[in-house]
């Protein structure tokens, strides 16, 4: 089974594919004027930054949203999530408790956003376009709301400042680290896209929890923002206990769970730091260590770096689309499974090859054919993943590309992209 392709939220991405063209930028004047159509209070939401962790960064934000959603869900709350992009399918993109949400709710949800915005389009500001982040933002609030969520974990798309996820007033915010990606799109230098991603700190934000971050430019920056807004920062690296407060197994308790290999251990410290923050904020008591422990061991990363069977085959699948990402994904298949007798991926038209080509020098690559993005809204580069002999790979694959690449693997592989932890049964607090 690959792709789930559903027709409705094709609408999500309509404005962007009709307006962006001609020179028009998102706007988010035309989300907040939507949002009370639609039935979101963002004046509601923005009056409880108690509710709110915002998740920005450049890399291993989608991490950081797990692992902060499950130690949030591990305290009692319900917690709704917002995420970008989907790997097998968009409602993947809105969860409650680490489970999408199901077709029909979605498209449900889909359709009365959609025929609100036809309804008063031509009511809203002009000048811009509703991004599809944005839209699937005020889709997402509207069910977390109806699902009567204690608190949410609120992923950027892609930048900060200019995302939708900064009409919300969060009292912590998760920064992961922040790369050159998007230089001339974000910002003209790494320390204009941190300054855009730190954004979305507001005066009613607490703390600020960020991972380490490459480039000093990036981090005066963010120190900037905090000054800015009076909040603390708090900064995690490697060398962290893992989990915060250092789980021990013992007699009757479950081992402690170990962090995300590669990059991803790091951004986990800072969703789970993050998180621990929010609690704190709340005056609600931070999980216990047996529950907090089973909940995050039970996390699920589908490719990001995670590991999977086809017959004989031993699969690892990454969403690695840099050197830096390659070069991790290799050095831990070759001490996971061994190294791989092929290194699968896709390559976009769009993308300069040379600098990925390298970091794969040496190694059995096997590109997978495609071509020109087909056009559809939401879709990648056309691939061919049917013109590939799966077979042929040998027993150890790993499969490192684009988003939507990882995707059609994962769909492929027929992994399941929809639970991303299971909640165990702890009684809710007050707060």
């Amino acid at each position: 089974m690959r792709r789930e392709r559903i027709e409705e939220d094709q609408a999500f991405f309509a404005e962007r594919l009709a307006r962006r063209p001609a020179g028009a930028r998102r706007s988010l004047a035309r989300a907040r004027a939507l949002a009370p159509h639609v039935g979101v209070d963002l004046d509601a939401w923005r009056a409880r930054p108690q509710s709110v962790v915002t998740v920005v960064g450049s890399k291993g934000k989608g991490t950081a949203a797990a692992f902060a959603s499950a130690t949030l869900c591990a305290a009692g709350l319900r917690v709704g999530t917002l995420s970008s992009p989907g790997l097998r399918s968009n409602r993947e993109r809105i969860r409650v408790d680490g489970r999408a949400i199901s077709r029909a709710d979605y498209v449900r949800l889909v359709r009365e956003v959609s025929t609100a915005l036809d309804l008063v389009a031509g009511r809203l500001p002009d000048g811009g376009y509703l991004s599809p982040s944005g839209l699937f933002t005020l889709a997402a609030l509207r069910h977390f709301a109806e699902r009567g969520c204690d608190a949410i974990v609120a992923e950027a798309g892609m930048g900060g400042a200019s995302d939708e996820v900064s009409l919300l007033s969060p009292a912590v915010v998760a920064l992961t680290a922040v790369l050159e990606e998007h230089i001339g799109v974000l910002g003209a230098s790494v320390a204009e896209i941190a300054t855009e991603k730190a954004g979305v700190v507001t005066d009613a934000t607490r703390a600020l929890v960020t991972g380490p971050q490459p480039h000093p430019a990036a981090d005066a920056a963010i120190d900037a923002a905090v000054r800015g807004h009076r909040c603390e920062r708090h900064r995690v690296d490697g060398g962290d206990p893992w989990p915060p407060g250092g789980l021990r197994a013992g007699p009757g308790r479950p081992a402690t769970p170990s962090p995300p290999p590669g990059l991803g251990g790091l951004s986990a410290r800072v969703g789970v730091l993050a998180a621990l923050h929010l609690l704190g904020v709340r005056g609600v008591a931070a999980p216990g260590a047996d529950v907090l422990a089973a909940v995050l061991s039970g996390v699920r990363l589908p490719g990001r770096l995670s590991h999977h069977r086809r017959g004989e085959q031993r699969w690892i699948v990454d969403c690695a689309t840099n050197p830096t990402a390659l070069t991790v994904a290799l050095e831990h298949a070759d001490a996971s499974i061994g190294p791989p007798t092929a290194v699968l991926t896709f390559i976009p038209h769009h993308r300069d090859g040379g600098p990925l080509l390298a970091a794969l020098r040496g190694r059995p690559v096997v590109r997978v054919p495609g071509g020109r993005s087909s056009g559809r809204p939401g879709e990648g580069a056309v691939m061919r993943l049917d013109r590939v002999d799966l077979d042929a790979l040998g027993p150890r694959v790993l499969a490192a590309g684009p988003v939507y690449f990882a995707g059609e693997v994962l769909a492929l592989l027929g992994v399941d992209c929809e639970t991303s932890f299971e909640v165990p049964p702890v009684p809710r607090p007050r707060s």
